[in-house]
């Protein structure tokens, strides 16, 4: 196991990041009614987050112990998507509850979802600049 082992984990990663972005989201708010949608993204966003957070700790995991040898610039973006998938991963029954309160709960909503969709979009930086660093 080397540094392009991790490369390749976070090379997964990040395209799971693209690929739910470019494809699986517009597929979703195009060919589902709000309800639909709602249910699948319920369903979906969970597993998506724990897929992450289960890649950024079998990523840290094989770094100790195959003792692989990186910058500490790079160690910190891994443990960085880590974190904030964890964080994400936990806002998600916030953002259900808010979107659940309807009118009253839509301002915190749309405050909680463009957080999610920043962090989402921060992690997907953060995983580019992995694979272009190495």
């Amino acid at each position: 196991m080397s540094i392009y082992g991790i490369t390749v984990l976070i090379s997964i990663w990040v395209g799971v990041i693209v690929f739910f972005s470019a494809i699986i989201a517009p597929t979703v708010f195009k060919t589902l009614d709000e309800k639909s949608a709602g249910v699948f993204l319920r369903a979906f966003f969970p597993k998506y987050y724990l897929f992450a957070i289960v890649i950024g700790l079998a990523a840290l995991a094989l770094i100790m112990i195959f003792n692989i040898e990186m910058s500490n610039i790079l160690y910190i973006a891994i443990v960085s998507m880590t974190i904030l998938s964890i964080i994400s991963r936990f806002m998600i029954p916030i953002i259900n509850n808010a979107r659940d309160m309807g009118e009253k709960g839509k301002q915190k909503f749309n405050r909680l979802h463009a957080l999610s969709v920043s962090l989402n979009v921060i992690t997907l930086v953060i995983g580019l600049f992995f694979i272009y660093k190495v």
